[in-house]
């Protein structure tokens, strides 16, 4: 493959147009590290929960618009360090931008098929992790059970779960 592109060029080529790091399907939440500015992220709109000394706010970010950070220059530490594997095999030119972006198309669009199908289970509530929303799913179908059509949905939506997280885990996390 050919050379690799500089971490800036990647963000530019790649990170705008994918946002999963922020959207709430690789992530729950971001936890603080020294340093960060609790005040300055709230007064940039970020809801902070805090544990002891410990702050964290909850995916998706509140400064996600689109593709784009809103707060990128205040932005948090760990927002500041992440990179993953796609990032890195951009960046280290084992993987060419066009084909990140298709991988980028590709999740992007198993994130949205597991949204759809919680929305068409009952469960609209965007603010929170995609995780988070299906076990939120998974623990009413367990509690009350359902008809046959919604327990199909669900049986969807849990594959669909699946095959996003198969695909985060090889192409995303480190």
């Amino acid at each position: 493959m050919s050379h690799g592109l500089s971490a800036d060029e990647v963000a530019n080529k790649v990170c705008l147009a994918c946002g999963l790091c922020c959207d709430g399907s690789l992530f729950k939440d971001v936890e603080l590290q020294t340093g960060d500015r609790p005040s300055l992220l709230r007064d940039n709109g970020l809801v902070l929960a805090q544990r002891g000394n410990t702050f964290r706010f909850p995916q998706p970010c509140a400064a996600l618009e689109g593709c784009v950070c809103r707060i990128y220059h205040a932005r948090p530490s760990r927002c500041r360090q992440f990179e993953c594997l796609l990032f890195r095999a951009v960046q280290g030119g084992e993987k060419s931008a066009s084909e990140a972006l298709r991988t980028v198309r590709r999740a992007r669009a198993r994130a949205e098929r597991v949204r759809e199908l919680l929305a068409l289970l009952g469960d609209v509530e965007g603010s929170m992790a995609l995780t988070m929303r299906f076990r939120r799913v998974q623990r009413r179908f367990e509690r009350e059970g359902g008809d046959a059509a919604s327990l199909e949905r669900f049986a969807e939506l849990t594959l669909a779960v699946h095959d996003l997280n198969v695909m985060l885990r090889a192409e995303f996390y480190r």
